[in-house]
């Protein structure tokens, strides 16, 4: 051992090595980790020398005492998470007020968090369970007008079918058409099938949709084959084992070649029955023009899309150019110079539901806008709940603090308190998941009628998913957990148990900022539900350049031998105003497309076009705003009307009656070039969804070349729309014994079109009331911890002369300050998110009339701040103030 005086080994390795080894094993090993540490302390240095101390000492200890040792600490771990866990629950129990809040507040928060979840997870499950979805794309197009820009998510037929062939990176190809009403004869009885839709014979080899019976391979070779749904063959034919059997529709016999499995509502499109598109004859082969059906693309592995749209657009330039050249006797190149573009591009599958709101979609789509609402809803709402629980044991902080200090006089530091608070935390965490689950099972059914969705939570059959959900609540727990279990377990026991509390002023400001964070979040989701109110009343009342009420709708005349002569009976029925036919009605059915130019005009003009019988404009109240309608006193074979935008677009805007137009020949149009002589010049409505603008709309008569598109006939009435329907379905059953007789009401089915901003509105309500009551139950909690830190400042205040309403006013004020704040930032966060909701709308309100929101988002703040707080404050106020004074 050297002479000088040298330090003694480690006190900490020495501690440790006494703790692992018995006294005599280390008196036996002393010496020798002595001269060990001594000789590296003059080698190496001091920090050296106890590396290898420690070293030398772990090296030494027994691995049966290192075992002993550890099962010794997983012991006592054991013991003190039973002890505190049965503490954690004996607190619970004891407060039951405050437990059943919390415990309440956090299970709703979980529950709506859960549904809104689920809601958002089935909305971006839509086509993801097609094979290989993500090299599946649809091709849309952007069609460039002169005057305007219309997106299109349907496409020239043959147009899709020859970028298949000159690009070996598509793997395949399918191509849909949307299904559309279709008469069924199934052994002499008559079907209207709604649900009709053609598809190329690769159809369920390229989607998901199971066959219950036939091969994918081949289902749809036959010419005439057809493949049902399930539900459509049991409706049909009252049995699935119908493979063989036939039905008759408007395009001849069909043979049952395959049944599928009813569409999955995770779907963008619809049927009920499939045919070859080959069957579909008034679909021209060879257009690349006219737009008609829907084009999926599927990639080859690796491939991106960038590369098959630059085979599309050689397509273009060689194939539809060639077309438009020769209809429009017009180079290609001087199409293009006055403004006319064909743009395509790919839409991923998996986008269409949520990202796609293109003219001839399959149906009404979803928006993404609407799932990153519900999403930051949902986190604002656990948010809350948690900022609940933060407040609610922070205001139970003098109460808890003597039993703080008494644990702290008898032994116990602060970990073990934290542990113990940390414990509390995520017990009422665990306990409010599983009473949210219990609740999401329970609301499922309601919110499904709510929410229009078939949603089935399956979260029993999922054990991943629980051990998520535990994890979170877990999680939860110790988030929400570690501020009050730091706060309470810092108390000093000296100043707790002499009944005094230390205020700082840091904690202020953070219970000051959960408040404002609250009622931001709360008049932020008042004024965003509010806004969705206006702009859905705007919708309800704006003009549509037509009447939609009191009118019914019946379907399926073009099937009638002489819709004149059923007219006239209708009409002759004493609660029936008018009736009038049409190809579609306006707002709810697809106008078809075709190419104009004025008489001495190159330019080339794309209308959307319409039929109407004699009577169509009266009937449904449309304005003239120059000439007349169509009339049986004249031939009106080759004359039309147009509306405003048409003729702005023409430039006859001033004086368009007597001028001539002519149609170009194309595609599927059955009377080629042709003139047409502008009679009249009806005020723009819309025919399509407020989603849109008003475009140019041409209408030919009923007796013109397309007269034959007569399908639907409307039917004003007075009176009693059940009695209405009622007579109309006696004299069609008596004319028309063996036709399906199908009808609906005009203002029904059009606000139909608006009902997912319906029901999103409805969902931001109830989120909104919900999140309301949490931000109440945190705001409860606050007023009780503010209240108790100040009621012997009440005290002195009321000894002094102040009365009690004087009291309540400044405690109240205090609030107001924070709602204030909160008012202020929401505003430009609600203005910046309904904007871009408000866009997705043609027609809106604008954010300026929407100012009153704000100001009811505020006055609703204030005035749940002032109900949830006066509670307290008023106790507070009119309480002896001798009892606060009596311990100072």
């Amino acid at each position: 051992m050297p002479g000088s005086p040298l330090p003694d080994p480690p006190p900490f390795y020495e501690r440790l090595f006494r703790y692992f080894c018995k006294d005599e094993l280390y008196l036996e090993l002393q010496g020798d980790l002595d001269e060990e540490f001594y000789e590296n302390y003059e080698t190496a240095g001091l920090r050296h020398a106890r590396k290898v101390y420690r070293k030398e000492v772990l090296k030494m200890i027994r691995p049966s005492v290192l075992k002993k040792f550890q099962i010794q600490q997983q012991n006592t771990f054991s013991a003190m998470f039973k002890v505190n866990t049965k503490l954690a629950f004996r607190n619970l129990i004891k407060h039951k007020l405050y437990t059943l809040i919390n415990i309440g507040g956090l299970a709703v928060s979980m529950a709506v968090c859960g549904l809104i979840l689920l809601y958002v997870d089935s909305e971006l499950g839509y086509d993801k369970y097609h094979p290989d979805h993500d090299r599946v794309y649809r091709l849309a197009l952007e069609r460039v007008y002169p005057d305007h820009t219309s997106l299109y998510a349907i496409t020239p037929i043959a147009l899709s079918k020859q970028v298949e062939i000159d690009n070996p990176e598509i793997e395949s190809l399918t191509r849909v058409f949307q299904a559309f009403g279709m008469t069924i004869t199934v052994e002499n009885d008559q079907y209207q099938e709604e649900g009709f839709m053609g598809a190329d014979a690769n159809f369920f080899q390229n989607f998901g949709i199971k066959l219950l019976r036939g091969d994918k391979q081949d289902v749809l070779s036959l010419p005439n084959a057809t493949v049902l749904t399930e539900s459509a063959a049991m409706k049909y034919f009252g049995s699935t084992d119908v493979i063989g059997k036939t039905m008759t529709s408007g395009f001849g016999e069909l043979i049952v070649n395959g049944i599928c499995e009813d569409v999955p509502e995770n779907t963008h499109f619809d049927f009920n029955m499939i045919v070859p598109l080959d069957l579909l004859t008034f679909l021209a082969p060879t257009n690349f023009v006219n737009f008609s059906v829907h084009a999926y693309l599927k990639a080859a592995p690796g491939v991106a899309p960038e590369t098959i749209m630059e085979k599309v657009d050689q397509v273009v330039e060689t194939y539809a150019a060639g077309q438009l050249e020769r209809d429009l006797k017009i180079s290609f190149a001087d199409y293009q110079a006055s403004g006319n573009r064909y743009n395509y591009f790919l839409q991923p599958l998996a986008d269409i539901h949520l990202k796609s709101h293109l003219e001839r979609e399959h149906e009404a789509n979803g928006n993404i806008t609407y799932i990153t609402i519900f999403m930051s809803v949902a986190i604002f709402i656990i948010v809350l709940a948690a900022i609940n629980f933060i407040n609610l044991s922070t205001a139970r902080s003098a109460e808890r603090a003597k039993e703080v200090g008494i644990r702290k006089v008898l032994g116990s530091n602060k970990s073990s308190l934290v542990n113990q608070f940390l414990i509390e935390s995520v017990v009422v965490c665990i306990v409010s998941m599983i009473i949210g689950v219990g609740l999401v099972y329970l609301t499922m059914p309601v919110f499904n009628d709510f929410a229009g969705k078939l949603i089935t939570p399956e979260i029993h059959q999922q054990p991943l998913t629980m051990l998520a959900l535990l994890a979170v609540a877990v999680l939860l727990g110790i988030i929400a957990g570690i501020y009050p279990a730091f706060i309470l377990s810092s108390f000093r026991p000296v100043v707790v148990l002499k009944g005094k509390m230390i205020r700082s002023k840091s904690g202020s400001w953070i219970r000051n900022g959960l408040v404002v964070f609250q009622f931001f979040v709360s008049v932020a989701l008042i004024c965003c539900t509010l806004i969705v109110g206006q702009q859905m009343n705007f919708l309800q009342n704006l003009s549509l350049g037509f009447d939609k009420e009191q009118v019914m709708v019946v379907d399926n005349v073009f099937n009638i031998p002489d819709i004149e002569t059923f007219g006239a009976q209708v009409e002759a029925l004493p609660q029936v105003v008018s009736t009038a036919a049409s190809n579609g009605i306006p707002g709810i059915d697809v106008a078809f497309g075709m190419s104009f130019r004025l008489r001495g005009n190159d330019q080339e003009n794309v209308f959307n076009c319409t039929v109407f019988q004699e009577g169509f404009l009266e009937t449904m109240k449309m304005e003239l705003m120059a000439g007349r309608s169509f009339s049986k006193e004249f031939e009106d074979s080759l004359s039309i009307i147009i509306n405003e935008s048409a003729a702005k677009v023409l430039g006859i805007h001033e004086d368009p009656i007597g001028k001539m137009v002519t149609n170009l020949a194309g595609g599927n149009n059955p009377s080629g070039n042709c003139d047409y002589r502008v009679i009249g010049m009806v005020k723009d409505y819309n025919y399509k969804s407020l989603h849109t603008e008003i475009t140019p709309l041409g209408i030919f008569g009923h007796e013109s070349a397309f007269g034959g598109f007569i399908g639907t006939m409307a039917v004003r009435f007075n009176g009693s729309p059940k009695s209405v329907m009622s007579s109309v379905e006696s004299i069609w059953k008596e004319q028309f014994e063996n036709q399906p007789y199908t009808y609906y009401f005009l203002e029904d089915r059009l606000d139909q079109l608006y009902t997912a901003e319906a029901k999103s509105g409805d969902l931001f309500l109830v989120f909104t009331a919900i999140a309301i009551l949490i931000a109440c139950i945190g705001l409860f909690g606050l007023a009780t911890f503010i209240i108790s830190s100040r009621i012997k400042e009440i005290g002195v205040r009321k000894v002094l002369g102040a009365s009690a309403a004087r009291v309540v006013f400044l405690i109240v004020s205090d609030f107001n300050k924070l709602i204030i704040v909160a008012l202020v930032i929401s505003i430009p966060v609600v203005v910046l998110v309904m904007q871009g909701w408000l866009n997705d709308f043609a027609y809106h309100i604008s954010l300026g009339q929407t100012w009153i929101s704000f100001v009811i988002g505020g006055v609703v703040a204030l005035a749940v701040g002032w109900t949830t707080v006066s509670y307290h404050s008023i106790r507070a106020a009119v309480a002896n103030p001798v009892k606060n004074l009596r311990t100072e």
